[in-house]
């Protein structure tokens, strides 16, 4: 995101007359659901507020997002400079926190459908939708390349190819950051997390990444380096540890690495109170200095704001943190915000609200469905075309928005049920059907009378982050209780798969003619029928290794 050199004049004008307290507000993030008071923003100068899964305004509709901006950045403007905010959330498949936008597939899909420009128009148009709801900063993409699919945020990668990962990531970027035109609002990408946190011991997410600077810049880095020469605007710090030490507090990696050798000069923010790991709780403030030192811009600090202010303005009147880091960190923040339009004195104008969830943005979600699907097994089942006539869905997957859609859907860990706007598989096939055949559908493992072919969709339950961490890769007992009842009819099944990463499927793979992975599509199900119904078969690949046995993992680093 270049800067004009008035922008650039503008930045350093403001540097100069800023106060310590107003250079340390600039450099805290906070969560508005914390806030003691609204007016706190301005009191002490924040430069940015935040909104993670299952955050949204109450109501969750799209004037309460718009009155949540517009409040905030109020507040922002009745700081002693007049700053405006940072308006973050994570938004990655979608504007997935607000109800009604149209959610994609979740990473992995996409990576299976390898298809840049299409991951470049779902950006673009996640950013449309992001921005029409006044916020301008999306925690995305993902830029993590997965070893080891027991990682609960495995579903967030593109893949387990360093390549695939790279290409995707950059075409991410350039998507969310489009420029809408002349005077309208702009959407800040972050790559996210820096750095290894695909590559954990035994896939336990914010684990310990151990292995050499040579293998962490061939395998993690690249990604990196493909964001930033695709002008990713900022990078989020991960959680996971580099070889015992916190990523969050590591000066080799922050300054020096990503810094100074890869001249990244955006902004580099924490993730949710993720510097708390650096220190006793009762010595927050030598977690500040240790990250602030280390490289790392802004904090993200849900409840802490007040003693991350005081604890930034201590350290620097101690010089404890120099003021060239406390400068250079405020510099990286304010240069942002000029590259979003936020220091002009015309505020940007949002697009349009009426785009979010359009019938446009659906269908380009529909597609990315149909690039996504892979075809695991298949005995001469697929593509069904008119073969069979009297087909039967089963399964609760099969009808349920919540369950398609995954984590990070509407709540953090995602949920059942009708969480938004969308269409269900079942509802597509149903709709898709071509004339002649006809469609039933049951919650369990029943099949209708005459049914001469079952589609039993089947998977994992929403899951987000350390709490989707499996240890056995295994379906829910339920889920599998469900499969095993399959077995006694003498019918032929298709099973679709609805997950977030690879699962050991072996014990069922005689029991079933055809396996579908369909991962995570999101709210437009379907594109899933488009493709049943093709004269093709699925062309999606798959992003990442499928094991047959969980010892294939066990034994790995």
């Amino acid at each position: 995101m270049e800067l004009s050199a008035s922008q650039l004049a503008q930045v350093k004008a403001i540097i100069n007359r800023m106060t310590p307290e107003e250079k340390a507000g600039q450099m805290i993030l906070t969560d508005p659901r914390f806030l003691e008071t609204p007016g706190d923003i301005s009191r002490f100068n924040l430069g940015g507020i935040f909104v993670n899964g299952g955050g949204a305004p109450p109501p969750n509709t799209i004037d309460s997002w718009i009155l949540l901006a517009e409040k905030m950045q109020h507040h922002g403007r009745k700081s002693s400079l007049a700053i405006p905010l940072l308006l973050g959330t994570d938004a990655v498949h979608g504007n997935n926190n607000f109800h009604g936008a149209v959610l994609f597939p979740h990473n992995i899909g996409l990576g299976a459908g390898n298809n840049p420009l299409l991951v470049e128009e779902i950006s673009r148009i996640t950013s449309l939708e992001l921005a029409a709801t006044g916020f301008n900063w999306n925690f995305a993409p993902c830029a993590a390349v997965v070893d080891d699919p027991r990682w609960g945020r495995t579903y967030e990668c593109y893949s387990s190819d360093t390549g695939i990962v790279s290409q995707l990531a950059a075409a991410a970027v350039r998507g969310v950051q489009t420029n809408f035109g002349t005077g309208k609002a702009r959407v800040l990408a972050c790559a996210k997390h820096f750095i290894g946190d695909g590559g954990t011991a035994g896939g336990v997410d914010r684990g310990n990444t151990n292995i050499g600077l040579a293998e962490l810049r061939a395998r993690f880095l690249p990604p990196y380096e493909a964001a930033i020469a695709a002008g990713v605007g900022s990078i989020m710090l991960s959680y996971n540890q580099w070889n015992g030490t916190y990523c969050h507090g590591s000066r080799t990696l922050i300054t020096d690495l990503l810094k100074n050798e890869l001249g990244f000069k955006g902004l580099v923010v924490s993730d949710w109170d993720a510097i708390e790991y650096l220190a006793p709780k009762d010595q927050y403030i030598d977690a500040i200095s240790i990250s602030i030192n280390a490289g790392l811009d802004m904090i993200m600090a849900s409840r802490k704001y007040k003693t991350c202010h005081e604890g930034l303005l201590e350290l620097m009147s101690k010089g404890d943190i120099p003021l060239s880091r406390i400068n250079d960190a405020v510099e990286r923040i304010l240069t942002t915000k000029a590259a979003l339009g936020l220091l002009d004195a015309q505020r940007p104008e949002l697009p349009s609200k009426i785009m979010i969830g359009c019938k446009e943005h659906r269908q380009i979600a529909r597609k990315a469905v149909q690039e996504s699907l892979v075809l695991l097994k298949n005995d001469s089942i697929l593509p069904l075309g008119s073969k069979f006539k009297q087909i039967h869905i089963c399964g609760e997957f099969a009808d349920d928005i919540g369950l398609q859609c995954g984590g990070w859907s509407i709540s953090w860990q995602g949920s059942k049920g009708k969480i938004t706007e969308g269409t269900t598989i079942m509802e597509g096939i149903r709709d898709q059907a071509p004339m002649g055949i006809e469609i039933s559908y049951s919650k369990e493992a029943t099949v209708a009378d005459g049914t001469d072919l079952v589609i039993a969709v089947a998977g994992e339950y929403p899951y987000a982050e350390f709490h989707g961490d499996s240890q056995d890769l295994g379906f829910p007992q339920d889920q599998e209780a469900f499969l095993s009842s399959l077995i006694k009819f003498d019918i032929p099944v298709l099973l679709i798969l609805i997950t977030g990463r690879p699962l050991i499927i072996t014990p069922n793979l005689n029991n079933v003619e055809a396996i579908m992975a369909a991962w995570l599509p999101g709210t437009e199900g379907a594109g899933i029928a488009d493709v049943l119904f093709s004269q093709d078969i699925p062309t999606g690949r798959l992003p990442t290794n499928w094991p047959s046995v969980l010892e294939d993992y066990k034994n790995s680093k």
